[in-house]
């Protein structure tokens, strides 16, 4: 048997230490290379957090949801926004999630997508339409809040407009501002019946009809029918008989703002292709408009906004000064009605009503 010496021991004893010491060191060093190139290298958190968003982004953008919005939390994605349906949503939930690769914490991409979007329909306040043409023919939009008042007036519309009536209501349960919503707008839908041609709106609990009657005596019941709305709702009116002045009952600034989404139609608003002018529907809708706001309170002012998404600030310009004199009617001096460009919308033209204060 070959016994090691004393001294071949230690001097084994010593490299075994200092080779366990290089390759802890070794070790140590590549942990700390690797800890910062995930801190700042092309693989880093940030760095992936930064690509993700962007690729998710991007990814809403080429499906024109530009009512999502995407931020990042490490490798999950909320995705926010107010979707205008369900399918909407759905549709952009699936879309981040597939935005970079298949997904996945693999391949590097979205693990996981978190929803915090919201619902336009109920974001924009409960809101129902119906529009009487010159045929007699109805036709109903907007909400309902559940499928049996849905149902219901649909009946009710095909038994009083023996002309027809197309009705496409969209159910949010809940989104009701009353249990009498469905008695409230059977009541704006019977007065319109009566009518040669007009719209209704109802959003949250004030209602609105504007249209046209064949007489003074009809014009002058359907105005005072519909001062007993089921309350807590309310309703104004603008109604104009044949060789007639307009029955008119726009009591307040909520009064008029329903008067004129009644008023306004539901012909897209636009301008001539490349030009300032407005288009010859457009023209009419804003010449009525006008006129309908001459009803509203003193203390109402009309804004209306001319987007410059469709050639540049310079038209959008041009196009404010020929809504402004359709609108005002030849009224110069009238300071309630204001027009104003926009950057932020994608309408060619939108309107709001507000108080003007003191």
């Amino acid at each position: 048997m070959i016994r090691l010496s004393a001294d071949q021991d230690i001097d084994d004893f010593a490299m075994t230490l200092r080779a366990r010491n290089i390759l802890l060191i070794a070790l140590a060093a590549l942990v700390a290379v690797t800890g910062l190139s995930l801190l700042i290298g092309p693989f880093s958190v940030a760095s992936l957090q930064a690509r993700l968003e962007s690729n998710a982004r991007d990814a809403l953008d080429r499906r024109e949801m530009d009512w999502a919005h995407v931020r990042m939390r490490g490798q999950e994605a909320v995705v926010s926004g107010a979707a205008p349906n369900d399918t909407a949503r759905e549709i952009a939930l699936e879309v981040v999630a597939g935005s970079t690769w298949s997904g996945g914490a693999i391949a590097g991409g979205v693990t996981r997508v978190i929803d915090e979007t919201t619902d336009a329909r109920i974001d924009r306040g409960f809101a129902f339409r119906a529009d009487l043409a010159f045929s007699g023919r109805v036709l109903i939009r907007g909400d309902a809040s559940d499928a049996a008042a849905r149902d219901a007036i649909a009946r009710f519309a095909t038994a009083n407009f023996p002309n027809g009536a197309d009705s496409d209501l969209t159910l949010i349960p809940g989104g009701a501002p009353a249990a009498e919503w469905e008695e409230a707008a059977k009541r704006l839908l019977g007065q319109l019946a009566r009518l040669e041609r007009g719209a209704i709106v109802l959003s949250g609990q004030q209602g609105g009809l504007y249209g046209e009657a064949e007489n003074p005596q009809i014009a002058r019941s359907v105005a005072n029918t519909l001062q007993t709305m089921p309350a807590p709702f309310r309703a104004a009116s603008i109604v104009i008989p044949a060789g007639a002045p307009a029955i008119v009952h726009v009591p307040d600034i909520d009064a008029c703002a329903a008067i004129i989404r009644a008023a306004q139609g539901t012909d897209e608003l636009r301008f001539e292709p490349g030009g300032p002018g407005a288009s010859p529907l457009t023209e009419i809708a804003l010449r009525r408009l006008g006129r309908t706001f001459m009803a509203c309170p003193e203390n109402a002012r009309l804004s209306a906004r001319v987007s410059i998404a469709d050639g540049g600030a310079e038209l959008a310009r041009e196009r404010a000064a020929q809504v402004r004199s359709l609108l005002a009617g030849g009224a110069v001096g009238e300071t309630r009605i204001i027009v104003a460009l926009a950057d932020d919308q994608l309408q060619a033209l939108t309107f709001s009503i507000s108080s003007i204060e003191g």
